[in-house]
């Protein structure tokens, strides 16, 4: 693929880049091979975060005699100066580096947290410290919100900007996007594929990377089929066929715009209720891998704890997507109850 400019970061990327957080459910060789496979591909463009747990060690490993070759991208989640301090020095540790080539605010997705952040003693304070000793090269902020986060662009403080964007979730190309692109602010997209939500991920991907205010996708991959299968449509034609237009439509069918990402940020639940699972099983787990062996079983358990919900809402207030997350999973509960009922009388 032909690199690109990442906005007035000056860096050269290739579009196609890659998302840390999957590697985290695999063993550390596996993922060392996948993330040294994508440096073989061309990939220059490696993001992950402090709260992805062991993504950065891996990466860092993978690609320890390569670094100048390569772009790291990391994040924190920490408002505070000396949080995002302290969580700057584990990740160059990780990543056996002496510099972040672009660093980000993690998930700043309301007003509060940007107030916190800006205000005294905030993380800003200690990015521009970071920028001042060249331990960071570039700042960046990422978010779920696209309208807090034009209003952070407007302040001109940030080089990059990464925002979900995919076929259902398009209001970033209405203002954020083209926003970015006036103001020559690099964009990165995470969940191409809706969180692994999505029918056909070849459509998603040439969806993301068609867009002309899109500058690097980062979809997350944990194995080496999955990457070269995704290398092979990002280095194609980008132009969506008449199938992928028809997979996309059943999408917005049978999705709508309440369908869970799998970011687990509504996690962790009081009563232990695996949110995401739950909301995702019959669509996804089911769908894609049947009844495996002792499945019966965990949903039983699965529905039995959801019905334990305290409707306290705190995975409500975290979920930077706004779901009605207790009315969903009552709703996903009863439905694998039927499923179950008839798989037992089969």
């Amino acid at each position: 693929m032909n690199h690109v400019v990442l906005g007035r970061t000056g860096l050269k990327v290739n579009p196609f880049g890659f998302g840390g957080i999957p590697i985290q459910r695999v063993t550390e060789d596996e993922a060392v091979a996948v993330v040294r496979r994508c440096y073989d591909l061309g990939v220059n463009y490696f993001d992950t975060a402090r709260g992805y747990t062991v993504s950065e060690e891996r990466i860092g490993k993978a690609l320890k005699d390569v670094r100048d070759d390569v772009i790291f991208a990391t994040k924190s989640g920490r408002r505070t100066a000396e949080g995002l301090e302290a969580d700057l020095e584990t990740s160059l540790g990780n990543l056996r580096t002496d510099r972040i080539d672009v660093y980000q605010l993690h998930n700043v997705s309301s007003p509060e947290a940007w107030a916190e952040i800006k205000g005294p003693g905030g993380a800003l304070t200690a990015l521009y410290r970071a920028k001042d000793r060249g331990q960071i090269e570039h700042l960046g902020i990422t978010s779920h919100d696209p309208g807090i986060c034009i209003e952070i662009i407007e302040e001109d403080i940030f080089e990059t900007m990464m925002i979900p964007f995919n076929y259902l979730t398009p209001i970033p190309q209405e203002r954020l996007l083209p926003l970015c692109r006036n103001m020559n602010v690099g964009t990165i997209v995470m969940k191409p594929f809706g969180g692994g939500a999505f029918t056909n991920v070849n459509a998603a991907l040439r969806f993301v990377l068609g867009s002309e205010n899109v500058d690097v996708v980062i979809p997350g991959m944990m194995t080496i089929g999955e990457l070269e299968e995704n290398h092979a449509v990002a280095t194609g034609s980008l132009n969506l066929s008449l199938e992928d237009n028809a997979l996309i439509e059943i999408d917005r069918a049978e999705l709508g715009v309440q369908f869970c990402r799998a970011c687990n940020y509504c996690q962790p639940c009081q009563q232990d209720i695996p949110i995401s699972y739950v909301l995702r099983a019959e669509s996804q787990t089911l769908k894609r891998m049947g009844w495996r062996s002792g499945m019966e079983e965990r949903l039983i358990d699965v529905i039995e704890v959801t019905r334990t919900c305290s409707e306290c809402a705190e995975c409500e207030d975290r979920c930077p997507y706004g779901l009605p997350i207790r009315e969903l999973i009552q709703k996903r509960a009863d439905s694998l109850e039927v499923l179950l009922e008839a798989r037992i009388l089969e």
